[in-house]
């Protein structure tokens, strides 16, 4: 099993899964996922076993306290002291065996590397509890209507 880095030969992987992961929430465009990727191609990548990708994750350098809304691309070249994670996806035959955790420990990683101060994202369809694992906190903060109704800012403090 591999952690690899997106590259244009993934995007349809990327793509399948999305659709089997996301029930409560439209998946996004190829256009607006690949934005995440250019802005950061090296905090986006797959989980591979064999030559099946199982899992991906997009995570990207942000500025703001309030994420980015979803269906829009980022603006090019966008920078800041967060790496906001905007989507971490297993598929549904990988599910229970920890690929989740180990995209997002590899993240974490990169994000100390990289001097991140912290990690955001927005928990849906029911992740909060797998997040607060990882040790991420609410945000008492309103976000975008985007992200539906049961949508929670979170963050993990680097520093």
């Amino acid at each position: 099993m591999t952690i690899k880095l997106i590259n244009d030969q993934t995007w349809s992987a990327v793509l399948k899964i999305q659709a089997q992961a996301y029930l409560s929430v439209e998946p996004e465009s190829l256009a607006v996922l690949k934005s995440k990727w250019y802005n950061s191609p090296e905090s986006c990548f797959v989980y591979q076993q064999d030559e099946s990708i199982i899992g991906y994750l997009l995570a990207h350098a942000w500025h703001s306290d309030a994420p980015p809304k979803l269906f829009q691309p980022l603006p090019r070249e966008t920078t800041g002291s967060t790496l906001f994670l905007h989507d971490l996806a297993v598929s549904k035959s990988a599910l229970g065996r920890g690929v989740a955790t180990l995209m997002y420990q590899h993240l974490h990683q990169h994000a100390l590397l990289s001097a991140y101060q912290q990690i955001r994202l927005v928990a849906l369809q029911n992740s909060v509890g797998f997040w607060q694992r990882q040790g991420f906190e609410y945000v008492e903060q309103s976000i975008s209507s985007s992200y539906g109704t049961d949508a929670y800012l979170m963050q993990a403090k680097l520093y």
